[in-house]
């Protein structure tokens, strides 16, 4: 065993001590202002497991074999760190502390296992690629899992802005308020159905008195909507549509076959009373 493979082993060995040097010393500010102290000790040992990872590639004198496992690493490191709300900027100020930690370590040694020039320049080699590379991991799946994250919200956000509110065993509303751009408008595609299915009703009054605009592509998808509805036996009654959006579907050329227009909500409830489907 060389001098190298020496240092490798204390490396290992030592990964834990030096994950908590690094959690309590150098990077003590940024763990405790996002950490309990009973967290730190889980993060002890997620860091320990990079620094052994660390040492394998020294002893093995390449990265091969611990490319894939830091790169895991990397990837569930940086989607961690975004369900935690910490900014990239806030985790990418820990990088140095890798290679502060790691190279005071090995020159605290040094002075029981001696290293030649050559031998710092080949561990340099081994060890500064993985961490760089690690780095650059974190920092790609922290950017995808934060733009999954706002798509989710975005998402669920356009989902409560298309509210289906039951109003009896029979009839349920679905007021639309602002504009109905093609991403709302599939929303309201997949809400529609998922909460008709849900409630039973028979009848979905669709109210647009509160819907500025229409254009071709929306028009289109309410009329999906319409046709998806008919299919699972709900018949749709249609609301407030306004002058210029009644005038833009007619230009359009869409037709709201088999469907019940009526000029507000008020109209609607009654002539549904006056069935007895209300």
């Amino acid at each position: 065993m060389n001098n190298i493979q020496v240092i490798a082993d204390y490396i290992i060995e030592q990964s834990y001590d030096l994950a908590q040097r690094m959690n309590e010393e150098y990077d003590k500010e940024f763990v405790f202002s996002q950490m309990q102290r009973e967290e730190v000790i889980e993060l002890n040992q997620w860091r320990a497991q990079f620094i052994e990872y660390l040492g394998e590639a020294a002893k093995d004198g390449s990265y091969e074999g611990v490319w894939e496992k830091a790169s895991e690493w990397a990837r569930q490191s940086g989607e961690a760190a975004v369900a935690r709300g910490i900014g990239l900027d806030e985790a990418m100020t820990t990088l140095t502390s890798w290679r502060t930690v790691l190279w005071t370590s090995i020159q605290q040694k040094l002075n029981d296992v001696p290293l030649t020039a050559n031998d710092v320049i080949e561990m340099g080699l081994v060890i500064n690629p993985v961490i760089d590379h690690a780095s650059q991991i974190f920092s790609l799946a922290y950017v995808k899992s934060y733009q999954e994250s706002i798509e989710k919200s975005q998402s669920s956000v356009l989902e409560y802005s298309v509210p289906v509110v039951g109003l009896s065993n029979d009839v349920a509303i679905l007021p639309l308020i602002g504009e109905l751009d093609d991403e709302r408008a599939r929303i309201l595609k997949e809400v529609a159905l998922h909460k008709c299915l849900e409630l039973r009703n028979s009848t979905l009054i669709l109210d647009l008195s509160g819907v500025p605009m229409v254009d071709t592509m929306v028009a289109n998808e309410l009329s999906q909507v319409i046709d998806s509805l008919k299919l699972i036996g709900v018949k749709t009654v249609l609301t407030g549509l306004r002058p210029e959006i009644a005038q833009a579907v007619i230009e359009i050329g869409i037709k709201f076959e088999g469907m019940t227009i009526k000029k507000n909500l008020k109209s609607a409830i009654e002539e549904l009373q006056s069935t007895k489907t209300f």
